[in-house]
């Protein structure tokens, strides 16, 4: 994955930094869910409730 920012004086609020940071969380947070998966390990799926009531 590669991931580029903007010049700074295009981007004075620094959208991109943030948004270029969610984009490698949930790469990163994908990877990790599917080797935990395969691995055998339960895992929360998607469908799940997250409250049990």
């Amino acid at each position: 994955m590669d991931i580029v920012e903007l010049s700074p004086p295009f981007d004075h609020a620094e959208v991109t930094a943030y948004l270029s940071n969610r984009i490698a969380l949930e790469a990163l947070s994908g990877i990790a869910w599917r080797r935990a998966r395969d691995s055998g390990r339960k895992v929360r799926q998607p469908s799940d409730p997250l409250l049990d009531r």
